[in-house]
């Protein structure tokens, strides 16, 4: 492309210079030499860009041969000044205006490469302090990346301490039902816990749904079972939240993780207190993260309870609310404002 254009623009000065050669005969050499002038001129606007380039970032390792080249025209040119002056004037002896011819066409080359020379230090500058910051974007990225997959490392480990913690909180809960009767254990007991709330909903008659729920619940469960309830309910929540508080990795894939240890009556017990005034954070939490996701309606006294939750506890493509509460972590907060300062 480069090379079009410039043959293009050479072919342009040619013809021109054809079409007026003949107006130009009682000035023949000057014609000629403004045409050589403006052809080097025009081919230098062309190709200055590559002969920087090729000196700045050779590719044969340095640019020994550009400056060798670049010497070899500037003494030419000098030699050629002094055979012309020498020529023209030392039959005259006319010396004093052969040093002036020398001095005046001399001076003017001898500055143009100094002022080349400079140029190019600027720029050799220039490409030192491009790369320098360049490669300190590039271990800037990289140190980020680093502290991301520590992050990350160290939110992982955490969270999976947590989870192992809460499946022994779980295993943990045990009901006696006398000596002729077979302890239950672990997940088992929710179970319990459903079945005589059941058996204490269908035995009640209220108007309210709601407050009829709300009354087998609370006096066959919670009032009964409070102990381990309420440990598993404060773990399972701080669980939640401390996957909500992250901001390394993607909280969905966490939260599925989490909700594939729930058993259908754990999720059952964790519906119901969502209605009570103690759970109606976790209710949100519920509502954001999907955690009913496949709840089947047999582990809910009634498949019409679902309107008590939004759809968005239930369904992941359905739209979601944005939590009315913000809990602090204070640990992030502090780190954060260390980090961050204003």
């Amino acid at each position: 492309m480069r090379f079009g254009l410039w043959f293009i623009a050479m072919a342009v000065i040619a013809i021109g210079a054809y079409i007026l050669h003949d107006q130009m005969a009682n000035f023949r050499y000057e014609y000629y030499a403004a045409v050589a002038i403006l052809m080097a001129a025009v081919s230098g606007s062309f190709w200055a860009s590559v002969a920087v380039d090729r000196i700045v970032q050779p590719k044969s390792g340095d640019s020994r041969h550009i400056f060798t080249f670049l010497l070899v025209v500037a003494f030419l040119m000098i030699g050629a000044a002094t055979v012309v002056g020498v020529h023209t004037e030392w039959e005259d002896k006319n010396l004093g205006t052969l040093g002036d011819f020398l001095g005046g066409t001399l001076n003017p080359i001898l500055t143009f490469l100094s002022f080349i020379a400079l140029l190019l230090t600027i720029v050799l500058q220039q490409r030192e302090v491009h790369s320098a910051r360049g490669e300190a974007n590039s271990l800037k990225t990289e140190r980020f990346k680093d502290r991301m997959r520590a992050e990350k490392q160290q939110f992982e480990n955490t969270f999976f301490q947590m989870l192992n913690y809460h499946n022994s909180i779980v295993n943990s809960i045990d009901i006696w039902k006398g000596q002729t009767k077979e302890t239950l254990r672990g997940r088992e007991c929710f179970k319990f816990y459903f079945d005589v709330m059941k058996a204490e909903y269908d035995r009640v008659e209220m108007i309210d749904a709601r407050q009829r729920v709300l009354h087998a619940y609370h006096s066959k469960v919670w009032e009964t079972f409070q102990k381990d309830l309420a440990h598993y309910y404060r773990f399972l929540y701080n669980l939640v939240r401390f996957v909500d508080q992250n901001k390394v990795v993607s909280k969905t894939k966490y939260i599925r993780i989490m909700r594939a240890q729930l058993s259908d009556f754990e999720m059952s017990m964790l519906f119901y207190n969502g209605l009570t005034d103690n759970g109606t954070r976790f209710k949100e939490y519920v509502e954001y993260f999907t955690l009913f996701d496949n709840l089947p309606d047999n582990a809910l006294l009634s498949s019409a309870h679902r309107s008590f939750y939004a759809e968005s506890a239930f369904d992941e493509a359905a739209r979601k609310q944005p939590l009315s509460f913000q809990d602090v972590n204070h640990e992030v907060a502090e780190a954060e404002d260390v980090t961050n300062p204003e």
